[in-house]
């Protein structure tokens, strides 16, 4: 039996929250170091603020990564670029459907819990599937964005549950 290996990556859209965190500490170690020009103790605060700052920096920017092998799908976020998280696992086998977010045979489903791993794009080709997590008992729908490649993969899996969209 031939196996099959197909891997997406999306970007993730910079959010208000995240932005906002991000002026929020820039000015936070701004004023530190403003108090530091009435107080020098604080100087050694200031300085271990603007390196946690500038270490963190990066994880701002995410990316979702999606790996279809052979009946397994797993989520992860890469933040920076180089710092991978585990997010989920799931076995195509088990899963009720896997669609377009507005396809008709989603539509039982849309009460569900909804796990979003897609990039926040407007414009963004949905797809969901919905599943059981295996340490929550119960139903969810994960929001992803596959490509052509990988539906087509889950697809030659189980051609059941996986509908390919329509050209």
């Amino acid at each position: 039996m031939e196996q099959s290996y197909v891997e997406t990556n999306v970007k993730k859209k910079m959010t208000v929250q995240v932005m906002l965190l991000r002026i929020i500490l820039v000015i936070a170690v701004l004023v530190l170091f403003l108090i530091t020009m009435r107080r020098p103790l604080f100087m050694v605060l200031a300085l271990g603020s603007a390196v946690l700052l500038f270490w963190y920096w990066p994880r701002f920017k995410e990316e979702w990564e999606y790996i279809f092998c052979d009946g397994q799908l797993d989520f992860d976020i890469i933040q920076g670029g180089e710092r991978r998280k585990h997010k989920q696992r799931i076995e195509l086998e088990h899963a009720d459907a896997v669609a377009p977010i507005d396809s008709p045979k989603l539509d039982g489903y849309r009460h569900l819990q909804k796990l979003d791993y897609s990039s926040l794009q407007p414009d963004a080709s949905l797809y969901g599937i919905v599943t059981k997590i295996s340490d929550q008992g119960d139903k969810v729908m994960i929001l992803f964005e596959p490509d052509e490649k990988m539906i087509q993969a889950m697809y030659m899996k189980s051609p059941s549950i996986v509908e390919k969209p329509m050209v």
